[in-house]
């Protein structure tokens, strides 16, 4: 790498927005910018992204974000939600929109695949993760192959989010551990090589599937025209990057057995560092940017999601989050015995049931719109503990702390209740955008800028520091034995609204109604 190059590109694509952020080679942000993501909903329970729009967005970010300083671009790397699953032609172009890691359209392939492998346990023992849409690509793969025959026949390969960006702007198709753990096509204890055990029983050809590289190597480097639209030197080195909580666990300094922290975003995360492939089935399992190590994510799908869906469908009258917050302060703790679960796209961790549905519980003619909004807080609150207490006892795990880090650790309301309700300090992090700084640290092994896990530069510098109230604590300690209740109670009753609903939708569908 030349010395004058002394400037690393991450790109985070998430499901609400992408962001940009220019890094020195030693670690400090130079610049950053970011513009929204907008997913379609075709159909009830399906979530698309627009490939096409997407990139042209991407392209003119980028345009901006490198203006003025397009020679000291060293590399570039991403971070994506994940999975967002890629359908390609034979020329490596999109045939059809990306289908969304919280798209549940393929439930019914999901179930069938599982009967394939002799049921839910045999399954969890040979892939390393529970079966649902978002941790078994080969069920989307299914539906697409099933419902659209026509897009079917033009598909060549099948990829995630960061292989199509990759693709557009190198020419070459690959993939990674850290997404391809969620495709539900390869064993994470070897998460390098894709199973041909499990392909054969997908009936999926040998050559669908895209070849397995690190995420530390290069994938290549930027085709002349993607250059030139990009204002870049043809050839910057390329990383294809990693999913985003792996991505953010390079740029915490995640390396080390035990090591934990915590994602506050659009969905929330628990990431636990392994060194062995000792999986619960409660997590989502993957496969560490860092060769020889895991991660065992839980992860929920709709946290912050809960509070843009209050805003926009409960109390349009709030003009943001912050009004929604202070709305909430203005409800003492526990909501004045108001629960929100926040299933409102099913859920992964740690009951991976696509059919489980939102709820608020205790409502009564006394509640108010400040009790909901506080419940919408402590619910996401209330269901991260769960998943965290899991982790914690299954690998026998006591932080002195938990880091956060996300656009949701802006809330104090936030920061506090998961401080009490987890019973532990919380810090969080003088970054805007770990996930981006993880894809820059990516990028810049891409360009030879590190050499091995040791070498490259961690977030070190703290912002908040977060104490548990001890009177909050003991209320939640006993608070949330009644929360943990109510989707154990409702499961079935949650089952049967859903497949009433979803075979009503169908058939007013059929009808055209």
């Amino acid at each position: 790498m030349m010395k004058d190059k002394d400037l690393l590109l991450g790109i985070d694509a998430g499901s609400t927005s992408t962001k940009l952020s220019l890094f020195t080679v030693d670690g400090m942000l130079f610049r950053e910018d970011s513009f929204q993501v907008v997913i379609s909903r075709p159909a009830r329970n399906e979530a698309e992204l627009d490939l096409d729009a997407f990139f042209g967005d991407l392209v003119k970010a980028i345009r901006t974000i490198v203006d003025g300083v397009e020679n000291r671009v060293a590399g570039i790397g991403f971070s994506v939600a994940n999975p967002t699953v890629v359908f390609f032609d034979k020329n490596l172009e999109a045939v059809r929109p990306g289908i969304a890691y919280f798209d549940n359209r393929s439930v019914k392939e999901v179930t069938d695949f599982v009967e394939r492998f002799g049921g839910e346990n045999m399954y969890f023992g040979r892939v390393g993760n529970n079966p649902s849409p978002s941790t078994c690509v080969a069920a989307t793969i299914q539906w697409v192959r099933t419902h659209e025959p026509e897009v079917w026949a033009d598909v060549s390969k099948v990829g995630f989010l960061n292989s199509y960006l990759g693709a557009k702007m190198t020419g070459v198709l690959a993939c990674e551990p850290t997404t391809a753990s969620y495709s539900g096509l390869l064993r994470i204890k070897k998460p390098y090589e894709w199973e041909r055990r499990f392909t054969e029983l997908y009936d999926l050809s040998d050559d669908l599937l895209p070849p397995l590289i690190s995420c530390m190597e290069r994938l290549g480097g930027l085709k002349a025209d993607v250059a030139y639209a990009l204002g870049l030197a043809e050839g910057t080195p390329v990383s294809i990057g990693a999913a985003d909580t792996a991505a953010s666990s390079m740029a915490m300094g995640v390396r080390r057995h035990g090591d934990v922290f915590q994602s506050m975003g659009t969905s929330e995360v628990v990431v636990f560092c392994l060194n062995n492939p000792n999986f619960s089935p409660a997590f989502m399992n993957r496969g560490h940017c860092i060769p020889e190590l895991w991660l065992s994510n839980g992860a929920m799908s709709m946290a912050g999601g809960s509070i843009r869906w209050f805003l926009t469908n409960i109390a349009p009258d709030l003009k943001n989050e912050a009004e929604m917050e202070a709305l909430a302060m203005t409800s003492p703790r526990g909501a004045n015995g108001v629960m929100y679960v926040p299933y409102l796209c099913g859920e992964r961790s740690p009951i991976f049931d696509a059919k489980a549905l939102g709820l608020f519980f205790g409502i009564t003619s006394n509640t108010t719109k400040a009790d909901l909004a506080r419940a919408v807080y402590e619910g996401v609150a209330l269901a991260m503990n769960q998943i965290y207490q899991i982790g914690k006892e299954r690998w026998d795990v006591e932080p002195p702390y938990i880091i956060c880090i996300g656009g949701a650790t802006k809330s104090k309301l936030s920061l506090q209740l998961r401080a009490n309700i987890q019973n532990i300090p919380i810090h969080t992090v003088n970054v805007s955008n770990a996930a981006a700084f993880g894809a820059a640290i990516l990028g810049g092994f891409a360009a030879g800028a590190y050499k091995d896990i040791w070498d490259f530069p961690v977030v070190e510098n703290y912002a908040q520091y977060v104490k548990p109230d001890p009177y909050d604590a003991m209320f939640y300690m006993r608070y949330k034995k009644i929360y943990d209740s109510l989707y154990p109670a409702l499961r079935e009753n949650m089952h049967d609204s859903y497949d009433y609903a979803y075979s009503s939708a169908a058939k007013y569908r059929e009808a055209g109604i």
